[in-house]
């Protein structure tokens, strides 16, 4: 397995990632019905932040660039120097890895092909809706105080995942202004990552 990202970072990133900015957090209260439908209608956005993982086997902490249309996304992972760690192309036919030599790598599973290439158990297919803190399917959840998403949890897996949201920023889209994730954790196991979302950007 290849496992290129642990050449390139070290202990004094954390202390750096630490005191990067991070959005206001907001209170709003919503009511879930109207603001899942709002949720469902953002098909294009993107997301900029730190993400921390952490597992017996790794401790990582990069910056990450998520960009979301309906046939095709877009992360890119980079060091705090700026220096691209890979950059994943997603479409409904397959997922394009490109590592930090260069060399482009495909899969139809996107999960798989990202554990495989970097080390990193990190459920990228499930990512668009999470980061808008928006279930699916059989993922059962549960709401807070201001009703918006608190949890949710996977079902169908043998290994589920569950989110947990800590807090919220406002943000404007075209039509309207939302509460959107600005801190989550996604759990697994052993496995803890940890999303701090610095930018968002609600695009038509």
């Amino acid at each position: 397995m290849t496992k290129p990202i642990s050449l390139w970072l070290c202990t004094a990133l954390i202390v750096l990632i630490a005191g990067c900015s991070t959005l206001p957090s907001t209170h709003t209260s919503v009511e879930w019905q109207q603001h899942q439908q709002r949720l469902n209608t953002i098909k294009h956005f993107k997301v900029a932040g730190k993400l921390g993982y952490i597992s017996p086997e790794e401790r990582q902490n990069l910056n990450f660039f998520w960009q979301h249309q309906p046939q095709q996304s877009q992360l890119r992972l980079t060091t705090f120097l700026g220096q691209t760690v890979m950059k994943l192309t997603i479409t409904p036919e397959q997922a394009t890895l490109i590592d930090y030599d260069g060399n482009q790598h495909r899969a139809k599973d996107v999960d798989q092909l990202m554990w495989q290439m970097t080390g990193l158990n990190i459920p990228v297919s499930s990512l668009p809706h999470w980061l808008l803190g928006l279930p699916q399917g059989d993922e059962s959840f549960t709401l807070n105080s201001q009703n918006t998403l608190a949890t949710l949890a996977t079902q169908s897996t043998s290994q589920p995942w569950q989110a947990k949201y800590q807090l919220y920023t406002d943000v404007n889209g075209p039509e309207f202004t939302l509460p959107l994730p600005s801190r989550l954790t996604i759990l697994q196991g052993e496995i803890k990552i940890n999303l701090q979302v610095n930018q968002w950007t609600l695009l038509p």
